[in-house]
């Protein structure tokens, strides 16, 4: 697909780069492509599976592209911001309830859809850069942040989380179609349309707690960050799980702790090395180890 024109919106780091245009009829044309450091690139899921995967609940929709001759994907779809940016901008609120319910919705009908041979085998890419992180088996660049973080947390808490890591990806028994990396980045929010949440980059066999708990970690980290009232930010939490059907009970703590820790990761290898971050939160994992 030919862009034309200037983005509204240019964002990324060395692991994924976004542009955003107007597209020439309505709505916007999101353009994703593996930043210059990513270890690998998107999966490339036939084109019966992408179609299987984009399923609908209530005029919100799951939404996939076509891989680019670049291996870009170019997604149309209604709106310009993502609902990461609406939190960090305004907080928590009923509209940001409204889409969590609506993107649970959606990730159970994905995994809903009967698995075959031609879905990847995965674990999803994100938990692989984890595991590898967390098993010292990475290049130079995480190294830093990795050694300071197993210093602040001690030899203990290091190896509950490779334990947690190395459990979450062994369990083949309760696996489904996962969108594999469902972030609240790429989760197309607005006011008066429908959720869209753009997939296929990851799509793979998983554990369908994977995608659960990948945005259990960026929720209960955007509270932790950007504070405000715990109240609101656990009604997010709820509305999720509403539209999913169920949660993850008692392991809410593990997928938040490791999310937040292959978000450490992320930021670290591919954004900037900021010992202070590290510092700062390793003090939060502890926290939630600990529970």
């Amino acid at each position: 697909m030919t862009l034309t024109g200037s983005p509204v919106t240019t964002y990324g780091t060395g692991l994924l780069s976004t542009q955003i245009y107007p597209a020439v009829d309505s709505g916007y044309l999101w353009r994703r492509q593996p930043g210059p450091l990513a270890p690998d690139g998107f999966v490339l899921p036939s084109l019966d599976l992408a179609d299987r995967a984009t399923v609908s609940a209530n005029d919100h929709r799951l939404v996939t592209a076509p891989a680019e001759p670049d291996g870009a994907r170019i997604y149309r779809v209604a709106g310009k911001d993502s609902l990461a940016a609406h939190l960090l901008r305004f907080g928590p609120g009923p509209e940001a309830a409204h889409a969590l319910h609506a993107v649970g919705a959606l990730l159970a009908r994905l995994h809903a859809v009967p698995a075959d041979a031609t879905v990847p085998s995965g674990p999803p890419r994100g938990w692989l850069r984890l595991r590898k992180w967390l098993a010292e088996e990475h290049g130079p660049t995480a190294a830093p942040a990795g050694e300071l973080l197993r210093s602040q947390l001690g030899e203990q808490r290091w190896r509950t989380l490779q334990t947690w890591c190395d459990e979450a990806l062994s369990d083949r028994q309760h696996t489904v179609i996962c969108h594999g990396a469902p972030s609240l980045g790429g989760v197309v929010f607005t006011l008066t349309g429908p959720i869209e949440v753009l997939t296929g980059e990851d799509l793979c066999l998983a554990p369908w707690s994977t995608d659960l708990g990948w945005l259990i970690g960026e929720l209960i980290e955007l509270s932790w960050t950007c504070g405000g009232d715990p109240q609101a930010w656990q009604a997010l939490l709820a509305s999720l799980y509403s539209g999913y059907g169920k949660d993850l009970g008692q392991r809410w703590n593990r997928a938040a702790a490791l999310r937040i820790t292959l978000h450490l990761h992320d930021f670290s290898t591919y954004v900037a090395w900021r010992p202070n971050e590290v510092r700062r939160y390793a003090g939060f994992l502890r926290f939630l180890i600990d529970l």
